[in-house]
C-alpha cells in the first residue's frame, strides 16, 4: 500500500484488518496479481490531470494493483451471481485497485467467472493488458486474414497479447520494440521484428493495413507514412497531450490521405472481453507470458522490474 504519490520506494507492506463485504460486494482471496504500466502510473500519480479522480494531493485509495485472479471468500448482503469458492478474475482499474493483498473487497458486478482450464497465474496476466489489446485491435477494425498489421511497442505488457491475438486472426504481424526483445517477439509468433533503436519503421518502404501504436511516442504524421491506402491507425494513448493530438489531428490527416487515424475510448473490465480472453487462453491461441514471480513482501522489487522495461512478459505478485 502507499500513503502518497511517488516512486516505488514509497510502497510498504502493512497488516490491516480483514475486509468486510458491504451490500453487493464480495471478498476475493487473491491467488495471483500482475503489474501493468497503469499500476506504475497510478503509483506516480500521472498524468497529473488524473488526480482529479484519484486525489488531488494524495491518493484517496491506498491500495495498489488492478489485475486479480482468485476465489470468492465471502459475500455481502445482496451480492449475487457467485458462491464461496468460485474462481474469478477482474481488472480493478475502476473498482478501487488493491489487488496486491491477501484479500480484496470487490463489487460482485466487477467479477467475471474464470474458466477452470485457466490457471490463476495465467489469468492474472490478462484482465488489464489483454483487454487493452482486444479493444485496440477492435478499434483498428476487423483484422482480415493476410492483412499486414504493425504492433509498435510490442514487448511490454499489452503488446504480447496484441501480437498473439492478431496472429490468431490470420494477420501477418510486424512487431517493433528494443533489440533485446526481438527473440521474445519471435517466440510470440511475430512474422517480422524491428529494433526501433536501429531502424525507423515509419520510414521503411513497407506499408501496413493496420497499426496499433502501444508505445505512443510518435506523431500521427510519422505513422501516416507507413500506412497503405485505406490503412487504419489506432494509438493506445498515454498522456493528455497525445490524446488531444491523436483525437483532433488524426481524423483530419486520415480524411486528407484516405486512411483512418483515430484514438479510441478504452472501457476497462468488460465481461465480454474477459470471456473472449479466457477462450483464447484455453484454446492455446494466446499463451500468457510470465517474466518473474514475486511475493507481496517483494512488491517493490516487482515494480522495479516493471519500471526497468526489461521484463519479457508480465510481472506477477503472488500472496
Amino acid at each position: 500500500m502507499r500513503d502518497a504519490y511517488g516512486p516505488v520506494d514509497i510502497l510498504r507492506v502493512a497488516t490491516v484488518e480483514p475486509p468486510v463485504p458491504g451490500p453487493g460486494e464480495v471478498i476475493v482471496r487473491v491467488r495471483a496479481a500482475s503489474l501493468n504500466m497503469a499500476d506504475l502510473d497510478h503509483l506516480l500519480g500521472r498524468p497529473r490531470a488524473s488526480r482529479v479522480f484519484t486525489g488531488l494531493f494524495r491518493p484517496t485509495n491506498r491500495g495498489v494493483g488492478v489485475d486479480v485472479a482468485g476465489t470468492v471468500e465471502a459475500l455481502g448482503p445482496d451480492a449475487t451471481g457467485f458462491q464461496p469458492g468460485d474462481r474469478v478474475w477482474a481488472d480493478l482499474f475502476d473498482s478501487g485497485h488493491g489487488a496486491l493483498a491477501d484479500q480484496v473487497r470487490v463489487a460482485a458486478s466487477a467479477l467475471t467467472p474464470l474458466p477452470d482450464r485457466v490457471s490463476f497465474d495465467d489469468a492474472a496476466t490478462a484482465p488489464h493488458s489483454g483487454t487493452l489489446a482486444l479493444q485496440g485491435l477492435g478499434a483498428v477494425g476487423p483484422i482480415r486474414p493476410g492483412e499486414r498489421v504493425l504492433i509498435n511497442g510490442a514487448g511490454g505488457c499489452v503488446g504480447p497479447f496484441a501480437v498473439q491475438i492478431a496472429k490468431a486472426r490470420g494477420a501477418e504481424v510486424t512487431a517493433v520494440d528494443h533489440g533485446d526483445k526481438l527473440d521474445f517477439l519471435r517466440e510470440l509468433g511475430a512474422d517480422h521484428v524491428i529494433d526501433y533503436t536501429r531502424e525507423d519503421v515509419t520510414r521503411r518502404d513497407r506499408r501496413f493495413d493496420a497499426v496499433v501504436d502501444i508505445a505512443d511516442t510518435r506523431s500521427v504524421l510519422a505513422f501516416r507514412r507507413c500506412l497503405a491506402p485505406g490503412g487504419r491507425y489506432v494509438p493506445i494513448v498515454r498522456g493528455i497531450g497525445s490524446l488531444a493530438e491523436k483525437a483532433l489531428l488524426g481524423p483530419l490527416i486520415g480524411g486528407l490521405t484516405g486512411t483512418r487515424m483515430r484514438a479510441f475510448l478504452w472501457t476497462p473490465n468488460q465481461r465480454r472481453d474477459l470471456d473472449e480472453l479466457g477462450g483464447l487462453i484455453v484454446s492455446g491461441a494466446v499463451r500468457p507470458r510470465i517474466d518473474r514471480r514475486y511475493g507481496l513482501g517483494d512488491a517493490v522489487e516487482a515494480f522495479r522490474r516493471l519500471e526497468s522495461g526489461a521484463a519479457r512478459g508480465k510481472v506477477l505478485v503472488i500472496p
